[in-house]
């Protein structure tokens, strides 16, 4: 009998490189941790160079490190290693912007993933809403957003018109208020009053008061779910970001937006920053599995339509929106809104 081969349709590969490029976050964080970004840092070298400096099997070296050129964190010409742009801003110590906190909690911690079949057999987990009240969480989140997300932010907000006609900003659910500061260096007489959990506050005081723009922030302790009187016409700035999920999924935005109403000056401007649904490619495919994990952690969703958003704003009084597309080269892209308060409710 003459064996047919089966005709192949479809590109396996694309199976086998996903598979092995899962790999590719334990290989970079072990890098990060041996050393190999901060002694290129310093300059270019031989894979002998690196070898006698990192004290590292020479074979073995040479492979990590053509992955890593393979990758685009390395450069190699002239039998010289060298860091790329990329590692440069992310990837070494001296960075006021790197991420090598992020890359190695990644690479290390309890993956909710593992907890996918049984969550599918309806053993769900309960979500711990308390998991952004610690220091360590609050300084984590914040390195995050210096890394292109508190930039677009601010570029966004510069170019609404009335920004600069703002004087009292309410930075909602705004944590140690890393945001407040961004905004506030950018708008020399703006104040702005910080809302969150006393325990977040309290982070917030302690690590934050050498910090410049300090006397111009309130940190003020709130509780979403049992206070109510968030001050009347106080605010004629108000930003939100990544908090409304819960609500958008329960149905319950336009009456949190009729509240924030309550608490504007008419006139004044709600900017939201929030996850987007609409990416495509490698930010969607990330964005897919954040949400994935988001509801494995037990909490409804971490994106919010842009029609829902605009809806329940229209019906709290808010109109005149100006949308920004998700800057696709930030990690987690979002979608700017603001909307100007139009009519008291």
């Amino acid at each position: 009998m003459i064996m047919e081969l089966p005709v192949v349709e479809t590109p396996f590969s694309s199976i086998m490189n996903l598979l092995y490029k899962s790999s590719f976050p334990k290989i970079l964080n072990i890098a990060v941790k041996t050393g190999f970004f901060e002694s290129l840092s310093r300059g270019a070298k031989s894979l002998s160079q690196i070898s006698q400096d990192m004290a590292t099997e020479p074979h073995i070296t040479e492979a990590l490190l053509d992955v890593l050129v393979s990758f685009g964190f390395l450069h190699y010409e002239n039998d010289q290693y060298s860091l790329t742009p990329i590692s440069e801003e992310y990837l070494v110590k001296r960075s006021p912007i790197n991420q090598l906190g992020e890359i190695i909690s990644y690479s290390e911690r309890l993956s909710v993933i593992d907890f996918l079949e049984k969550s599918l057999q309806g053993d769900k987990m309960v979500f711990d809403h308390k998991m952004w009240s610690n220091e360590a969480m609050s300084l984590g989140m914040e390195q995050g957003a210096k890394a292109g997300s508190m930039q677009t932010v601010v570029a966004f907000m510069k170019r609404i018109p009335g920004f600069y006609d703002c004087k009292n900003m309410c930075d909602f659910a705004g944590n140690i208020g890393y945001y407040s500061f961004a905004i506030l260096n950018e708008h020399k007489l703006l104040k702005s009053t910080v809302l969150d959990l006393p325990e977040v506050c309290q982070i917030a005081k302690k690590i934050k008061q050498n910090e410049s723009d300090f006397d111009r922030i309130n940190f003020t302790d709130f509780n979403v779910a049992t206070d109510n009187n968030w001050g009347f016409a106080t605010f004629d700035l108000f930003f939100i970001s990544h908090f409304l999920y819960q609500f958008g999924a329960e149905n319950q935005l336009t009456d949190f937006f009729k509240k924030v109403n309550h608490s504007m000056k008419k006139g004044g401007i709600l900017v939201s920053n929030h996850g987007a649904t609409s990416l495509k490619g490698d930010n969607g495919n990330t964005m897919a599995i954040v949400e994935l994990i988001t509801r494995l952690m037990g909490y409804p969703t971490h994106h919010l339509p842009e029609e829902k958003l605009k809806k329940s704003l229209s019906e709290a009084g808010f109109g005149e929106f100006r949308i920004e597309a998700p800057n696709e080269a930030v990690a987690f892209p979002t979608l700017l809104l603001a909307a100007k308060k139009i009519k008291d409710v």
